[in-house]
């Protein structure tokens, strides 16, 4: 590539060079060794002023503020080149692929070890942040909890995935949507503008009330296990507004929440103290919704859509769709992961709502969990399927490959003497779209 036309310009540069602070330990000892070498070279043979360009390789909502702190805090405050960071677009904008998220310009020698953790704070948001607003988008009435944690390896991967969780909620919030309501830790409540974490019982609550049963001598065929977690916990938590019972331990969805809602409505009344119930189901993978199997949830999901055969319902189902959307599903698989098949489905939630209804209880709310990606919040927004709240950590990126941030340097400028630059706009073959405005309007050259 050819040397770009050095351009001049009056920015205070310093008289000689000057040893720079260490490198902060936190960072020394998260950073990529070739960087620490970078540094030391660039010490050695004269400090210069660079640009990096950051960006992804796929379509994303920008979520980087997090990743701009960090940089603003290890960037000596007394180096002699000014920090200067620009924002490309507002942080919640959808990007697509290629594009700068965002420029660094400072000292190289400063921000060389910096480029490592300032990228882990970049990809990951970003794309949890674009599969979160997708969801919101797919499902606009409903209501998101974020449920990521357990599934992290710690604090900065659960902080980042709801921190691009709550970016790509409020971006999808400007369109109408409801987006995602909170998060199931305290931590991460702050960043949804809670103060805690949401959630009542988790499946180890009905397991220690089944227990209580077998210690006091009960029969669980006839003292519910469900039944009895949802009254111990409303003992415990008497000023809750909801009570979220789970109904799937047992494999008796509809059986169980029918029973609470008696004891609910008819027998303590907490409706008229103004309480709320809802029912979550997480139905496992390996069966289905009590009372279905694969030819009746077929049929349950044919009376819904007014649709007459499977494939009209798949049909449906991936209207608006692409290819790349599929993630490499088959139809088969959609239709066992999304509509028919085991565990939590189109079809369970369409028969579990009616089951209610045609008992009377028709306020209750319907909280699914299980596997809610893109792909399958876009497939029960298609088929209009009765989900109230959806609680779901499959917003984090489903290939880590996609949400590798990558920067590069796209101006080198050198003192000049007198106070001015000499500049250089490089970039690795095949980046060149990278280059800043001003040099790519005259061929990959300064001005």
């Amino acid at each position: 590539m050819p040397h770009s036309t050095p351009e001049e310009t009056r920015i205070p540069v310093p008289a000689e060079p000057v040893r720079l602070p260490p490198v902060d330990s936190d960072v020394a000892a998260r950073t990529d060794a070739y960087f620490l070498k970078t540094r030391a070279i660039v010490e050695a043979f004269g400090d210069c002023r660079v640009t990096y360009a950051v960006f992804l390789r796929t379509d994303c909502i920008v979520a980087i503020d997090k990743a701009i702190e960090l940089i603003e805090a290890v960037y000596p405050e007394d180096s002699a080149i000014q920090l200067e960071i620009h924002r490309t677009v507002p942080e919640g904008t959808l990007l697509t692929s290629g594009r700068p998220l965002f420029t660094v310009t400072g000292s190289m020698a400063a921000l060389s070890p910096v480029e490592t953790v300032m990228l882990q704070r970049v990809g990951f948001a970003c794309v949890s942040a674009f599969n979160a607003f997708s969801q919101c988008l797919a499902l606009p009435r409903c209501a998101f909890i974020a449920m990521e944690a357990r599934h992290c390896t710690g604090d900065d991967m659960h902080l980042a995935a709801a921190y691009g969780a709550s970016v790509g909620a409020r971006t999808a919030r400007l369109m109408g949507a409801t987006g995602f309501i909170g998060t199931s830790t305290a931590i991460a409540a702050p960043l949804f503008g809670a103060v805690r974490g949401l959630g009542t019982m988790p499946h180890a609550l009905i397991g220690y009330a089944k227990a209580r049963i077998l210690a006091r001598g009960g029969d669980p065929a006839t003292d519910n296990a469900t039944l009895e977690a949802a009254r111990l916990y409303a003992e415990v938590f008497p000023d809750e507004q909801t009570y979220t019972v789970l109904v799937d331990y047992e494999g008796r969805e509809v059986t169980d929440a029918l029973a609470v809602c008696r004891w609910f409505y008819e027998e303590a009344r907490l409706s008229e103290r103004g309480k709320q119930l809802a029912f979550r189901i997480d139905t496992h993978a390996g069966r289905h919704l009590e009372g279905l199997d694969w030819p009746s949830s077929v049929r349950t999901l044919m009376r819904w859509t007014h649709k007459d055969s499977p494939g009209e319902i798949l049909k449906l189902a991936l209207q608006g769709f692409s290819i790349d959307d599929l993630d490499g599903l088959s139809p088969d698989e959609i239709r066992d992961k999304c509509l028919f098949g085991t565990g939590v489905t189109a079809a369970s939630i369409v028969r579990f709502r009616k089951m209610l209804d045609d008992s009377g209880f028709k306020a209750p709310k319907i909280v699914a969990s299980s596997g809610f990606d893109v792909l399958k919040c876009r497939i029960f927004g298609n088929l209009g399927i009765p989900v109230d709240v959806v609680g779901t950590g499959s917003f984090m990126p489903a290939k880590i490959s996609r949400a590798q941030a990558t920067a590069d340097i796209v101006r080198y400028e050198f003192p000049a003497g007198d106070g001015l630059w000499r500049r250089f706009d490089l970039v690795k073959a095949g980046r060149e779209h990278l280059l800043l405005q001003d040099a790519a309007e005259a061929g990959g050259h300064g001005a």
